[in-house]
This record gives C-alpha cells, sequence and structure tokens, in this order.
C-alpha cells in the first residue's frame, strides 16, 4: 500500500510503500476514499507534536479523512464492515495516517474521534470538516462570545476561518474579517458581515470602523504583529483565541490570550455535533483544491506557500 509520509521528523513528506497488519483488538481498517490536509499534519512531519503520545515510522500522515470500514478487531462494537466513517483518525499510538489507501485506527481514537456519515453526504466533504470545524467551533467556546457579539476573525478565508465564519453566524454573532478583494465576495456569500480590505494597516482599518465593540478576536493566521494590533481592540474582559503554535511569550502572557490547539476536549460529542450541521446544511468546506495521492506530498510540505481554504485528498 502507498501513502504519504516519513521516515524520520523533519524530512520532506514523501511517498511510501507500508503494510496494514490484521486490526488488533479495539481497532479497524478504513478503506479510505478522500483525506484532507490541516496545518496539523505539518507540524507532526517537523517533529513539534513528538510528545502528544507515540507516533512510530514510517509515518503516515494525515488526520482526516472518510472511507468504509473493511475489517474490525475483537471487541469493536460502534461500527460494521460497510459503514462510511469520518473523523480525526489520531490514535495512540499512531503509524497510519489517511494520506494513503487505507488506514488501521482505534475505533475510539485515543486523541480524535470516528463517526458515521450523513447519508446526504460525500466523502470529499466529510474528510475536509473535522479538524477545522471542531476547532472553529471549540475557538468560538473559548471566545466567550455570545449572540448579537461582535468578533474579528484573521485568517477567516482558511480551513478553520472559513468554518468559523459558518459557526459564528450560526451562533447570531456578527463577523468582520480583513481580506484581500478577490476573496471578499466569497466571504460575504459564507457569511461575513463587513469584509475589511487589506491595503493598509490593519490597526487603520479598525480604527476606520468607528466604535465597534469586538467581544473576540479569533486568530487563524498566526501573525503575531495583526494579533497584537487586534488585541487592542478588544473591549474589556474580551478575549483573544489563536491556533498559532509561534505567538511571541510577551502576546501569550496576556491573560486575554488564549493559546487555542487542535487537542480538544470531547471530541466524539463534537464530530457528532459537526454531522448533524453537515446534514442541515449549517456549515460546509470551503474546498479549493482538489488532487490526488500522487500530488499530496507537495501541499504538507513546509514549502507550500500557504493554502486557502481546504485541499482534499481524492483516494479512490
Amino acid at each position: 500500500m502507498q501513502g504519504i509520509g516519513i521516515e524520520n521528523y523533519g524530512e520532506r513528506p514523501h511517498l511510501i510503500d507500508v503494510s496494514l497488519p490484521e486490526p488488533g483488538a479495539g481497532e479497524i481498517e478504513v478503506e479510505l476514499y478522500a483525506a484532507s490536509r490541516n496545518p496539523l499534519d505539518e507540524a507532526v512531519a517537523a517533529g513539534y507534536l513528538a510528545s502528544l503520545g507515540e507516533f512510530r515510522f514510517p509515518l503516515i500522515l494525515g488526520f482526516d479523512g472518510a472511507g468504509v470500514v473493511r475489517r474490525l478487531g475483537s471487541g469493536v462494537t460502534d461500527f460494521a464492515a460497510g459503514d462510511r466513517v469520518f473523523g480525526q483518525f489520531w490514535g495512540v499510538p499512531m503509524q497510519f495516517g489517511t494520506f494513503a489507501e487505507a488506514t488501521l485506527v482505534q475505533a475510539r481514537p485515543t486523541l480524535g474521534a470516528l463517526g458515521r456519515i450523513p447519508d446526504s453526504i460525500g466523502f470529499e466533504h466529510a474528510a475536509a470538516s473535522p479538524t477545522a470545524a471542531m476547532t472553529a467551533a471549540g475557538s468560538l467556546d473559548s471566545s466567550g462570545a455570545k449572540p448579537g457579539d461582535t468578533v474579528l476573525i484573521l485568517g477567516a478565508t482558511g480551513g478553520v476561518g472559513t468554518f468559523a465564519v459558518q459557526e459564528a453566524k450560526a451562533r447570531g454573532i456578527r463577523v468582520i474579517a480583513p481580506a484581500r478583494p478577490e476573496v471578499s465576495d466569497a466571504l460575504r456569500e459564507l457569511g461575513v458581515d463587513e469584509v475589511l480590505p487589506r491595503d493598509g494597516a490593519l490597526a487603520d482599518q479598525i480604527s476606520g470602523l468607528g466604535a465597534i465593540d469586538f467581544a473576540a478576536v479569533l486568530d487563524f493566521a498566526g501573525a503575531a504583529d495583526s494579533v497584537e494590533v487586534a488585541a487592542e481592540s478588544v473591549r474589556d474582559g474580551g478575549t483573544v483565541v489563536s491556533t498559532a503554535y509561534g505567538l511571541p511569550d510577551n502576546l501569550r502572557s496576556q491573560n486575554r490570550i488564549v493559546a487555542m490547539d487542535y487537542v480538544l476536549d470531547e471530541k466524539p460529542a463534537r464530530l457528532e455535533q459537526l454531522a448533524d450541521s453537515l446534514a442541515a446544511g449549517t456549515v460546509r468546506p470551503v474546498i479549493t483544491h482538489e488532487i490526488g495521492l500522487e500530488d499530496a506530498a507537495r501541499v504538507v510540505a513546509p514549502d507550500n506557500g500557504g493554502l486557502r481554504g481546504k485541499t482534499v485528498i481524492r483516494l479512490r
């Protein structure tokens, strides 16, 4: 079986051959139809998440995926052969990710979650959603923003950001976001109430809004200077939530800046909520690139140049 992976931390991801063992107790084998890329995959390849459980080499990358259960290990009662499943395939230990033709994972992944795909949702949309959508919902939860509040979203065109816009609107929250002119209309279609053109200093753009009372800033871009400027616009008692790994300590130490990572609590419940939202059409992934497995190595390379929306890898 072929997949995109690494044989040591810091390696450039590449196509490698691996063999799946028989499913052990509590494990399932899933024939994958689609997977999606997250910044989390690049962090794993670089070794940044080595402390979060055990990663075994050769390591097939990829956390998010969707497919069909083919074989069950002993003791598995949550799924049956033939079930269409999706989720975050993050078991401990982890060796077989979703950037491959099939994967082997715990039926109840230690750090992830699996669930059934709603009948109305295809494999590509299911695979594109788990990590980004759950992170977006978790970020809004951490922000404390309530219906009627206004939030500023940095990185609104990314995988997490596009879900955050939709989730915020579903909760009755007003959204303002800076963006380039060529994507402004797309953001408005998603629900952004006001788009700030990225043609000047962010501080000037925010001050030009007048007396906006921001309940929170959600940062999915990770640019320290923008986060620092945006933090000054948050009302007293407001919050800045950031998924960035590399924000300076002086920002992290501020009480109102919450470090939001991808290791969320209550993932099974969050994934179930996501399945309901996808089926109801409340949220949807913004898929901007669809590629085959042979092209997947370049989208998880450190020099991928940044990718808007979600990149889906077709595996069948």
